[in-house]
C-alpha cells in the first residue's frame, strides 16, 4: 500500500498515520542531484512569524513519533535524493561545488520567468473617470 501523496510542481506532502510532513524538492542548478529538504513547522514558523515556535515543536514531534519524517526520509533516498533536514542544515555545498541555500524564506513562492518580469506592468494604472452627474 503506497501513501497517499498531493505533489505540485516541487512541492510534496506525505500524510502518514495522520501526520504529514512537509517535504520540498529542489533540483541542484549546477548538475541537476535532487534534494528532498524536511521543513519541520517550528522553524518554517520562527522564519515567517506566523505562528508560535512552540506551537511548531509540539507538531514536530507528532510527526517523529507518527513516522512520517522516518517515511520521508526512506522514500526520498529510494527514488536516489538527497535528504535534509532544515532544522540541522540550512546551507550545503552540493558535490559539483555550487552553494545551495535551504533557506525557504530566500526563495520566491512563484516561479517567475524573465520573460514574464518583462511583459509586467508596473506602476500604478488610471481608472477611469466618472462624469459627475448634473
Amino acid at each position: 500500500m503506497s501513501l497517499p501523496m498531493t505533489s505540485w510542481f516541487h512541492y510534496t506532502t506525505r500524510v502518514y498515520n495522520g501526520v504529514m510532513a512537509l517535504v520540498f524538492t529542489f533540483p541542484c542548478g549546477g548538475c541537476g542531484r535532487t534534494y528532498s529538504v524536511y521543513y519541520p513547522k517550528a522553524l518554517l514558523y520562527q522564519l515567517s512569524g506566523t505562528a508560535p515556535r512552540e506551537m511548531g515543536l509540539k507538531e514536530d514531534e507528532e510527526e517523529v513519533r507518527s513516522g512520517a519524517v522516518d517515511a520521508a526520509r526512506t522514500r526520498a533516498e529510494g527514488a536516489g535524493r538527497i535528504f535534509v533536514d532544515a532544522s540541522q542544515e540550512m546551507e550545503r555545498v552540493c558535490a559539483c561545488g555550487k552553494h545551495l541555500d535551504f533557506n525557504i524564506m530566500h526563495h520566491p513562492r512563484v516561479p517567475q520567468s524573465k520573460q514574464l518580469l518583462q511583459r509586467r506592468q508596473t506602476g500604478l494604472i488610471p481608472f477611469p473617470s466618472t462624469p459627475k452627474k448634473s
